[in-house]
Formats: structure tokens, C-alpha cells, sequence
């Protein structure tokens, strides 16, 4: 994806400086503003069909007989009774991992229970790099000498929707001092780097 470089550049000078001098405000209206910022939306999916790999999805019920409430998938159905291979997070602590599962999901579909999330193309993976993402850290997708080496970033994620973010954007909305950087950088400096970048192309 072409702007990864410049938004990552951006960035990566921002948080030096913002994490030396400090911001103000809460995290809560950190998050608010960093999804208003990179458009963040939830639609609902009311047919598997309509599922790709990469998408990062959620359940609005109780997880019932699912083992998460955000996953992304990796394989989406080929029909729409077909089960949905996905990557999640779950645990914590000494307990955490990161799974696949082959979950059934046409009953949430059909009953309006699951969302597809989405964000501004411009700070999005692609869907392939979303895959990628998932399946680095996931312990049915490495050897065992890796998954012990794995193992000790699955501590990292607060919780399956955390996960599912990093895999997606690269950070999740909770995270107050990144969201108020990026919504700063997203109304200034990186439009007009990506516009240089790109007329430079």
C-alpha cells in the first residue's frame, strides 16, 4: 500500500515528540476524535457472502457458543452456510493466545448480530497484510519452536478487540497518547507528505 511509508515516517517523529511534552485531555476523547479523524465505521453483515478475508469483525450479542467478540477472518465462506475460518485473541495474563477457529456465523448474519469494522483506506493494512498480521501470531499458523517465541507477545493485547485492531490499523482506539498524535497528523502534516510523496510517484 503506497502510503504506508509516509504515514509511518510521520508518525513515528510524532510520538517522540508528543510522548516528551505531553498531551492534555482524556482518553476517551482521544479515541472519539482519532475515529472521527480515519472515519471508523461498523456496518452490519447480513450474508456470509459478503465477508472477505481481512475483514475485522464483531459480534453484538453475548459470545454464546463463540470463543471471541472481535476476529479477523481468514478465510471467508464460499457459501452461505459455510463455516469461517478466523484469527482471535483470548485470555490473558499466563492465559493468553492467539487462536484459529472455524466458527458458524450465518445465525448471527441472519440475525443482524454481526459487523464488518472499517477505517480510512489511508492508515489501513491491506487485506492480505491483515491476514499476515493475524497469522504471525497465531499458534496454529507456527512451528512450536516459534510459538515459543510468539507466546510472549500474546500478553500484549488487552483483549480480542485489541488484537483485532493491531492486525487491521496497527494500534487500538483505547490507546489515548497515539490516538490524539495520529488525529493531529491526519489534519496536517500527512495530507500534505502524502500529497508530496505521491506527486513524486
Amino acid at each position: 500500500m503506497p502510503f504506508v511509508v509516509p504515514l509511518v515516517a510521520v508518525l513515528g517523529k510524532g510520538l517522540a515528540a508528543v510522548a516528551g511534552a505531553g498531551l492534555g485531555g482524556t482518553a476517551l476523547s482521544m479515541a472519539w476524535n482519532l475515529r472521527d479523524s480515519i472515519k471508523h465505521t461498523t456496518s452490519p453483515v447480513s450474508h456470509l457472502l459478503n465477508l472477505t478475508d481481512g475483514d475485522h469483525i464483531s459480534v453484538t450479542a453475548a459470545r454464546g457458543d463463540l470463543p471471541f467478540q472481535h476476529a479477523v477472518v481468514v478465510q471467508a465462506a464460499r457459501d452461505p452456510r459455510d463455516k469461517v475460518k478466523v484469527i482471535y485473541h483470548s485470555g490473558s495474563g499466563a492465559g493468553a493466545r492467539v487462536e484459529l477457529g472455524e466458527v458458524e456465523l450465518y445465525a448471527h448474519a441472519r440475525n443482524g448480530e454481526l459487523l464488518r469494522h472499517q477505517n480510512e483506506a489511508l492508515v489501513c493494512y491491506s487485506a492480505e497484510s491483515v491476514v499476515a498480521r493475524a497469522e504471525s501470531l497465531c499458534a496454529q499458523s507456527n512451528s512450536a519452536e516459534r510459538r515459543e517465541v510468539i507466546r510472549n507477545y500474546w500478553t500484549f493485547f488487552r483483549d480480542d478487540q485489541h488484537f483485532a485492531n493491531w492486525c487491521q490499523i496497527g494500534f487500538c482506539f483505547n490507546d489515548g497518547i497515539k490516538a490524539r498524535l495520529i488525529t493531529i497528523t491526519l489534519r496536517g502534516s500527512v495530507v500534505q507528505r502524502v500529497e508530496r510523496w505521491t506527486c513524486d510517484q
